[in-house]
């Protein structure tokens, strides 16, 4: 029987390659030759009236050890990160960390991801959770993990909050982001449908020309329109509508404090989806494979032309915030 990294019980110390090891013949307890000398008997001695015998400690799943110098320490088979050491004044530093966990991940994927730990689960379930762009948001959540960094840039939920979480399937943050754009819209265009003379005018042209709307929509694509007089009386009151300082920038700020937190926090608010997700999957009678399966089905990503209308949606009615 080989002792390596087991202990000796006398000074507790992990038994090495080239130890002299004397093993008690009774209970089988190994001992250091010189520790169980000074002893003058088996440290285990007043147990074997009761029949004990040494167990072999089984070698705990010890945790990897990315340090701040890209050293990576590999003590076994399973790697959980959740021990990286984070310096937030460093940003030399940081990045450095943040390139090494980036870099173990990309060693580990399409290998052995289940041995990646993220919140004690197999990291393959966060993957298949994901969908696509796995290799974007794994080495983010793994870095979240080790760092407890609560925001990491995501440029897509900043420039297309909605569209970004219609497609990975976050419906009550897109119900959300959909009404915050309604409300913006509400209020910059309250002036305009709560002026008389516009509502007035606007029923003269539509009385008058029933495809006006059409005339407008080529004028404000640039193309030479003829109006009659009615129609550019009209054209004049809108033209001198204007909207309050307060609500143009009040709007505009609002709009961009969205995006920037959306942007930072989305990936947080993504893997923790994710999490509560993977618990709630973890609890159905499914084998690994199906779990899996299910996970990508369930909770993977939209179908791309659904993503594509929403950003669409988003950039033609939404796009001036």
């Amino acid at each position: 029987m080989r002792f390596e990294n087991q202990i000796c019980p006398v000074c507790q110390e992990k038994f090495k390659e080239n130890d002299e090891i004397v093993v008690c013949p009774e209970c089988g307890t190994p001992h250091h030759r010189s520790c169980y000398k000074s002893l003058g008997e088996c440290k285990n001695a007043a147990l074997h009236k009761d029949g004990f015998s040494f167990k072999p400690i089984e070698e705990k799943q010890e945790k990897i050890d990315i340090l701040i110098d890209d050293e990576i320490k590999k003590t076994s088979d399973v790697v959980n990160v959740v021990n990286v050491e984070f310096n937030s004044d460093d940003e030399k530093n940081n990045e450095n960390l943040k390139s090494t966990i980036e870099e173990l991940f990309n060693n580990i994927n399409g290998k052995s991801t289940d041995q990646v730990l993220i919140n004690k689960t197999p990291s393959s379930y966060y993957e298949a959770a994901i969908g696509k762009n796995q290799n974007y948001y794994m080495p983010r959540f793994l870095i979240m993990e080790g760092t407890n960094k609560k925001h990491l840039l995501n440029v897509c939920a900043f420039v297309f909050p909605f569209a970004w979480a219609v497609y990975r399937k976050m419906y009550k943050l897109a119900l959300l982001v959909f009404c915050i754009y309604i409300a913006l819209l509400g209020v910059t265009v309250a002036p305009v449908l709560t002026n008389e003379d516009y509502i007035t005018a606007m029923n003269n042209c539509l009385q008058e020309d029933p495809t006006f709307y059409e005339k407008v929509l080529l004028y404000d694509a640039g193309q030479n329109v003829t109006f009659t007089k009615t129609q550019s009386e009209f054209i004049e009151i809108s033209k001198n509508i204007t909207i309050s300082p307060v609500i143009a920038y009040g709007t505009f700020f609002v709009s961009i404090a969205m995006k920037i937190l959306l942007g930072m926090f989305a990936t947080r608010l993504y893997k923790e989806k994710l999490t509560k997700n993977i618990e709630k999957a973890k609890k159905l009678s499914l084998d690994d494979g199906q779990l899996k399966n299910y996970l990508k089905s369930k909770y993977g990503v939209t179908p791309m032309f659904v993503a594509i209308i929403a950003g669409f949606i988003e950039y033609t009615f939404f796009g001036r915030f």
